[in-house]
């Protein structure tokens, strides 16, 4: 998709997607990441490792707003995924989910997220899919928590630090992966 078209997709779906802030045990470092929202409730998906650790979860509707204090439900460690519930909200926009099982290489893709942890909205980068049912290991910058994840998605949309949990959506902006890892090289997946 060209920036403008990548851009008008990412104006569908930012009201559901949110930077998320943790406060981490040791020395209360901070660290950032990104969620979608799944329900009107508040249940927020993102990726394990953005909340992992975290003695304080903060969020926010497209870098703007106001900031909910989140909690966790849910996790799973092996598949990187975990539930988080935004307090005291209602009638939150969710996102579209669409049917990842159609999506052939050279599909579009456009990447959503909270990129370095930046002021205001999300940050947009298209591309296209590259490859189906990729498997990696993935870990941290330190090299430690490293995990197995299979199944994903190739892309070549640009991520970064704070994408991660973020939605990746096809071109009418349905959800059809999350963006969870990115390479030393070329190569992102969700």
């Amino acid at each position: 998709a060209t920036s403008a078209a990548a851009a008008a997709i990412a104006a569908k779906v930012d009201p559901a997607v949110v930077d998320i802030t943790t406060t981490l045990g040791y020395q209360s470092a901070k660290a950032a990441g990104t969620g979608m929202v799944i329900t009107s409730s508040g249940e927020v998906l993102t990726n394990n490792h953005v909340i992992d650790g975290a003695t304080k979860i903060t969020a926010q509707i497209a870098g703007a707003g106001t900031i909910y204090n989140a909690k966790v439900i849910g996790t799973d460690p092996t598949q990187d995924v975990a539930l988080i519930q935004l307090e005291g909200v209602s009638g939150m926009k969710t996102v579209t989910i669409g049917d990842a099982t159609k999506v052939t290489v050279g599909s579009a893709a456009v990447a959503i997220g909270n990129a370095l942890d930046l002021p205001g909205p999300p940050s947009v980068t298209s591309g296209s899919v590259t490859a189906l049912n990729q498997s990696i290991t993935a870990g941290d910058e330190g090299g430690g928590n490293s995990e197995n994840l299979t199944g994903l998605l190739e892309t070549d949309a640009l991520l970064r630090p704070g994408n991660s949990g973020g939605p990746l959506v096809d071109s009418s902006g349905a959800v059809i992966g999350m963006n969870t890892a990115a390479s030393t090289g070329s190569s992102r997946f969700s």
